[in-house]
């Protein structure tokens, strides 16, 4: 039979036809396995997350009892080492204890704000290391910010602090979070006038070294990537 022959005869053509497809079809696979292999861009995207820990806002003992801070967190990434957070904070007055008399008080104590800038450092030498790596995890340094009241004290505004902070971020499973930092800078509590014993008296604004620590375990998504 002549089939094998014109098979044969035909192949070269059949190839020829086929080549363009089939380096196609291989280099999309390539680059498809190499996707998939490699993480997700690291520093990108925002992160909102809502957590508790030993925080502003946390307080055990005295008259107030025990005061668990919630904490809402919001961290967008400006660039692959840089992101800018906000959080919102608040503690809620847990077996509230009260010694005397008087008009009713609020459940929430110490709330606020914090605002910073972090930097995430060597995060070329953590990815050649095998450490842990991505968005919004590594070691860094960050520039805090924190204002603070209190809707029961004499003065509802309490204090202002600017500290530079050295941290680690690392994430839990797919939701949680970790998150521990310590540091120090400048704090500031406002000016205020009061009736002494001779009349009003001024007391100005106090200046004086701030420390700051805290330690979060949040549950959060990221929101967006590029």
């Amino acid at each position: 039979m002549r089939t094998a022959p014109l098979a044969a005869a035909a192949m070269p053509a059949v190839l020829a036809m086929l080549a363009p497809h089939l380096v196609t079809a291989q280099t999309t696979d390539t680059t498809t396995a190499t996707q998939q292999a490699q993480p997700a861009a690291a520093g990108s995207g925002t992160l909102v997350r809502l957590g508790t820990g030993l925080t502003r806002g946390f307080e055990l003992g005295g008259y107030r009892g025990l005061s668990v801070p919630l904490v809402l967190g919001l961290e967008h990434h400006v660039s692959s080492a840089v992101s800018v957070y906000a959080n919102a904070f608040g503690g809620m007055e847990l077996g509230r204890r009260t010694y005397f008399d008087g008009p009713p008080t609020s459940f929430i104590g110490d709330y606020g704000l914090d605002l910073g800038v972090k930097y995430y450092y060597n995060q070329e030498k953590r990815r050649q290391k095998g450490r842990v790596t991505g968005s919004f995890e590594g070691n860094y340094l960050a520039l805090h910010s924190n204002s603070t009241f209190n809707p029961d004290a004499y003065r509802t505004y309490r204090y202002s602090t600017l500290t530079v902070v050295w941290g680690m971020q690392r994430r839990i499973g797919k939701y949680g979070w970790f998150e521990a930092y310590v540091g120090g800078g400048i704090g500031r509590e406002p000016g205020y006038t009061y009736n002494g014993y001779y009349g009003p008296t001024k007391q100005a604004a106090w200046f004086g070294f701030a420390p700051e620590l805290g330690i979060k375990f949040s549950l959060g998504s990221r929101l967006t990537s590029h």
